[in-house]
């Protein structure tokens, strides 16, 4: 009986920290895909051009910050060419995690790069890096599907990882 007690008392706390007034979760319609993402306040979309290889990729970035930290959604809708080519995708799935690293390891620790093995598409993952005497963190999950990527991030700047419950529910999001 205490148990059961305890473990509603527990559940209520966690449902009313994701519920704080500084955490007002929404879904957000990702452009042209069909796709939704939940994020913590009112988000603003920037959408640019990227050239990769012989592709052009509508990148659409859609950003909202809430608890001191930052959650970003951004995809991209492949174009037809570069959904036959599984061997293209896998590149720029690459690509997309050297860009990530490229800003989080310093110049001087180049050779560490090449050492980072890239995590599975879907796998939450994180990097560290101090600037400054600033300590960013940054935890990151990028989904490849054959028609579309969808990366989404959360970021700090205390060092430490992001409020695990807030987390869960942006990287639950973008993992349906």
């Amino acid at each position: 009986m205490i148990i059961r007690r305890m473990t509603a008392v527990l559940a209520a706390l966690w449902m009313l920290a994701a519920c704080s007034p500084e955490f007002n979760w929404r879904k957000v319609q990702l452009e042209q895909t069909g796709l939704s993402a939940m994020l913590p306040g009112k988000p603003s979309t920037s959408h640019r051009v990227l050239d990769f290889e012989q592709y052009p990729l509508d990148f659409y970035l859609t950003t909202a910050t809430a608890g001191g930290q930052i959650y970003t959604v951004g995809h991209v809708i492949l174009p037809a060419q570069l959904q036959q080519d599984p061997a293209a995708r896998e590149r720029l799935y690459e690509a997309l995690h050297e860009s990530l690293r490229a800003k989080f390891v310093p110049d001087g620790q180049a050779s560490q790069k090449s050492a980072v093995q890239i995590p599975p598409p879907g796998q939450i993952f994180y990097m560290t890096r101090d600037v400054g005497g600033v300590a960013l963190r940054l935890e990151a999950m990028i989904r490849m599907e054959p028609g579309w990527l969808v990366q989404g991030f959360v970021m700090t700047d205390s060092g430490k990882a992001p409020d695990a419950a807030q987390a869960k529910i942006f990287f639950d999001g973008l993992a349906r």
